[in-house]
């Protein structure tokens, strides 16, 4: 029993020798692979780093110029005024102090002169005609947008669209007759 005791004990040592190399076959196994993965990755780097050649340069042209616009001037053409152009619409009589303008391309202004001319009398009763069935309202708005539209619309009727850019109303005071 003497002579077991001595070679089972002696056993465990050896398997402890066995175990120890095959311990250190596996660790040096996965440093060599880990080493190699390193490499790959860097390598990777490196290699995309040589393609895509470092940054770009850029050459920044200037922007290119157009030619200058001649500057469209506006013209003012007089329209139409009058001193007492009735309203009854609110139940009393008023009488309006009107004074209209149309505002034209420089372009236009002979053609737009022209054809006001042409059209005097007809521009004057439609004129008379908007003020005396303009409502209250329409005459005492602070931008006079709806009398401007009426005779907007009223005069591209007569001398034609796009001639015409705006209409200017200096003058629209009403009155009380007695």
């Amino acid at each position: 029993m003497a002579s077991e005791k001595p070679s089972a004990a002696a056993a465990p040592a050896a398997d402890k020798d066995k175990e120890a190399p095959a311990a250190k076959k596996g660790g040096l196994k996965i440093a060599i692979v880990a080493a190699v993965v390193v490499l790959l990755e860097i390598g990777t780097v490196v290699g995309t780093l040589k393609m895509a050649g470092g940054p770009r340069t850029v050459v920044a042209e200037p922007p290119a110029s157009k030619p200058a616009e001649p500057i469209e001037k506006d013209a003012e053409v007089k329209l139409f005024e009058a001193k007492s152009l009735p309203n009854i619409q609110s139940g009393r009589l008023f009488l309006y102090q009107f004074q209209a303008v149309a505002k034209v391309k420089e372009t236009n202004k002979e053609k737009v002169t022209a054809a006001f001319a042409e059209k005097d009398f007809e521009i004057r009763d439609q004129m008379r005609t908007i003020i005396a069935s303009s409502t209250p309202e329409a005459l005492n708005e602070p931008g006079l947008e709806t009398l401007r539209r009426q005779v907007l619309y009223q005069l591209e009727q007569d001398i034609g669209k796009d001639l015409i850019k705006e209409i200017l109303i200096p003058v629209c005071m009403g009155t009380q007759a007695p």
